[in-house]
């Protein structure tokens, strides 16, 4: 037992002032992260990849980020998809993200140990997502099966407000 009251008080407002900063300081509970496998045998062309984000709010805004991971066997200095989200109101909207994955000298850009390479690109424009609608992704390479890529993968940051 506390054998001062106006002391355990204190240490009960203490701790009550810090658990608030600490609950202000929580992310908003609005991002999202997921990768896809791509199969050893490749991508196809006719296969899109389907990401279903699980959202805290049924609606929410702020910038997709497309990463891709693929190791040095890779044949393209450059890579193109094509990412389809649906808006809230329903309309459809298609973003074309470039990945300039190797200078003109052919070195590897992004980051990576040894062979495996990942880069990210944000979407140009700020896009809402709705929770559980899916966001579908694809390559627009001219090749109909593409090697040596590892994964791809979207990220959801929400706007903070700030």
């Amino acid at each position: 037992m506390c054998r001062n009251v106006a002391v355990c008080l204190r240490v009960i407002c203490c701790l009550a002032v810090l658990w608030l900063a600490m609950a202000a300081c929580s992310p908003p509970g609005n991002d999202y992260s997921e990768y896809r496998r791509i199969p050893s045998e490749g991508w196809l062309y006719g296969d899109t990849l389907v990401f279903v984000p699980q959202l805290a709010d049924s609606v929410a805004s702020g910038r997709l980020v497309a990463a891709v991971s693929h190791d040095s066997g890779f044949r393209y200095s450059e890579l193109w998809l094509e990412i389809v989200t649906r808006e809230p109101s329903g309309a459809v909207r298609r973003d074309t993200v470039e990945f300039r994955l190797a200078d003109g000298f052919g070195r590897w850009l992004g980051n990576g140990l040894g062979a495996h390479l990942q880069m990210s690109d944000t979407v140009v424009r700020p896009v809402t997502l709705v929770s559980g609608r899916p966001v579908k992704v694809r390559h627009i390479m001219r090749a109909d099966t593409l090697r040596d890529l590892q994964k791809v993968g979207l990220f959801f940051l929400p706007d903070t407000g700030r």
